[in-house]
């Protein structure tokens, strides 16, 4: 006589009810997006806004360039959350540059980014979990004047950024395209842009 050895759970295979699969899959999904965004208090205390937000980009599988001893003066970009030495954080370590196009990146992250007054340029093109509320905590990069392009194309951004990204002074290319919640908005919001943002080059 021919015994089959019993496998927990072998009779959901081949059943037609995939939901319990499917919501498994949302709430995992949702839950590493907060675990991968969620900001640490106390690491961010000591070690500092450019650090964090450098380990975040490089978490949700961006890249980043940064500047400061041991790095290559080149500023090559780095993609890896290995690449980055711990104790170079003390000694003038610097993020200039991220690009975390095409991540998972949300709002809740971009709290890593409130003290970065040496951000020069920051993408997010086709982030579909930022929007208006992410962007005041650019704020203050532009006021330290070292934001210069900030790309924001493909994102949820809405009509009611227009009060923040029109305090982003320090700009001189900022990238609006693509963002569906602009597309009835855009002869408005181009024309407010121009005329507060006199030294920027707007795309939409």
């Amino acid at each position: 006589m021919l015994c089959r050895r019993y496998v927990p759970g072998a009779h959901l295979l081949h059943s037609p009810f995939k939901a319990p699969f499917t919501q498994s899959r949302t709430f995992f999904g949702r839950f590493r997006r907060f675990k991968n965004n969620r900001v640490d208090e106390v690491r961010l205390k000591h070690l500092g806004a450019d650090k964090l937000s450098s380990e975040w980009i490089l978490l949700n599988r961006g890249r980043v360039k940064v500047y400061g001893p041991g790095y290559d003066s080149s500023q090559n970009w780095l993609t890896d959350f290995q690449e980055i030495d711990q104790w170079n954080f003390q000694l003038g370590f610097r993020l200039t540059h991220i690009d975390a196009s095409d991540t998972e990146v949300t709002d809740l992250g971009f709290r890593h980014l409130r003290n970065t007054i040496y951000l020069q340029q920051a993408t997010f093109s086709n982030c579909r979990h930022v929007t208006d509320a992410a962007l005041p905590n650019l704020i203050s990069s532009s006021e330290a004047g070292s934001l210069k392009s900030l790309d924001l194309s493909g994102t949820m951004i809405t009509p009611d950024s227009l009060d923040v990204l029109t305090q982003l002074t320090s700009l001189k290319v900022l990238d609006l395209k693509n963002c569906a919640g602009l597309e009835s908005y855009k002869e408005i919001m181009l024309e407010t842009l121009k005329s507060e943002l006199l030294n920027c080059k707007v795309i939409m």
